[in-house]
């Protein structure tokens, strides 16, 4: 039973790494990239997210991509990609801190 819930959260590390990677990989080359290439990064990241069960993540990327179909311009992607990056690191959350978390972007965008 320890491997296996070893094994799981080593699964888990593996999957916030590359949530990671990828939301860092968007921040160093927001201002390069194409809006469609912008949607198709978020994307990914929010169809990682939900097949792993991510749910506070995959949440905050599909709101993503809805103000960048808003052409929501560069602080409101940062705000994004730091609330996304906070997400990540504390995966999983409950419901209430799901909550408190999204609440807080409100908060940030105004």
């Amino acid at each position: 039973m320890g491997l296996t819930i070893m094994l799981t959260e080593q699964r888990a590390n593996q999957i916030k790494h590359d949530l990671q990677g990828r939301i860092a990989a968007i921040a160093q080359t927001r201002g390069r990239l194409s809006q469609r290439q912008l949607v198709e990064d978020v994307d990914a990241i929010r169809s990682v997210a939900q097949n792993h069960g991510f749910t506070t993540v995959s949440c905050l990327a599909g709101k993503l991509e809805s103000a960048i179909a808003r052409d929501s311009g560069g602080p409101t992607l940062l705000c994004f990609l730091d609330a996304l990056h906070d997400a990540v690191k504390l995966e999983p959350l409950r419901g209430s801190a799901q909550q408190a978390l999204l609440a807080s972007i409100a908060l940030r965008m105004g």
